[in-house]
């Protein structure tokens, strides 16, 4: 899971460990210009808080990091990234040597003729654009 580095949560979810190492990354994102940040082919730099939340999907305890390329004006300003299947999270998670879970995967068969309507975690790509 990644924060953007002035969402409101981020000083908050920092660990007694990691705030001293959050708190410059924060300044250094302040004064660094947003277009700078978020432009194609910049570097994804982040910070780890030291703090973990729970995939609701998998129930899996996951590291909450801060990251220049995720805004706080933008949705909700935190993203629960998918290093697989898109190319800023892959950049970041390759750069932190975090793990790079698939999520959408083609499955080895089927169990029932009939389609669900509801996606599932093993429903191919292509039949989820039909859903």
């Amino acid at each position: 899971m990644v924060l953007a580095p002035e969402h409101r949560l981020t000083r908050e979810l920092a660990s007694d460990r990691q705030r001293p190492e959050v708190e410059r990354f924060v300044e250094r994102m302040r004064q660094t210009d947003r277009i700078e940040r978020t432009a194609e082919g910049a570097s994804k730099e982040g910070v780890d808080t030291g703090a973990e939340a729970v995939n609701p999907f998998t129930g899996e305890r996951v590291p909450i990091w801060i990251a220049n390329f995720v805004l706080a004006d933008y949705g909700t300003g935190a993203v629960m990234s998918v290093p697989a299947h898109d190319q800023r999270d892959f950049e970041f998670a390759k750069r932190y040597h975090l793990p790079i879970p698939p999520v959408i995967f083609r499955p080895l068969t089927r169990r029932s003729p009939r389609r669900s309507t509801q996606p599932s975690p093993r429903m191919r790509l292509e039949e989820l654009r039909d859903v």
